[in-house]
């Protein structure tokens, strides 16, 4: 009988977190030439991938904390994604967020900046999991990607 040695490769676990603020707008970040794919993407919505051991409140926690310095003050999951992109696989989960403070912008090197937008201005090119993201919450719709 031959050894099969099989490389697994599993997705990882990611949140989008769509940040509003008491107009009902909607924060984006100005990605970094870095995540831009040549000027493919040049928006999207802060989040990263879920920790080992973390629930999905302590992620957007960390992530609103260390991307934007804002303090989170309710949370709703929205939807549930796949996504593929530079070479990875994620699932990632959007959560509508209320926010206490403006933001600050705390990684330069993955934003340019933080931009409000109105629901019906949400610009184009956006990252690929953002626009799934938004497109549910927007169409009012839960989406399971299927």
């Amino acid at each position: 009988m031959q050894n099969y040695k099989v490389k697994c490769k599993n997705p990882a676990v990611s949140i989008d977190l769509i940040v509003q603020d008491l107009q009902g707008r909607i924060l984006l970040g100005k990605l970094s030439e870095r995540w831009q794919e040549g000027g493919k993407y040049l928006w999207g919505l802060p989040g990263r991938e879920v920790s080992f051991g973390e629930t999905l409140k302590a992620c957007a926690e960390r992530n609103l904390k260390g991307e934007l310095n804002i303090e989170m003050t309710a949370g709703k999951i929205v939807c549930i994604n796949s996504n593929f992109g530079f070479g990875n696989h994620y699932i990632s989960v959007g959560i509508l967020v209320a926010a206490s403070s403006s933001p600050r912008n705390k990684k330069s090197e993955d934003w340019q900046g933080w931009k409000w937008f109105d629901k019906g201005k949400i610009p184009k090119k956006l990252f690929p999991s953002a626009e799934k993201t938004l497109k549910s919450f927007l169409e009012n719709k839960i989406s399971l990607d299927f």
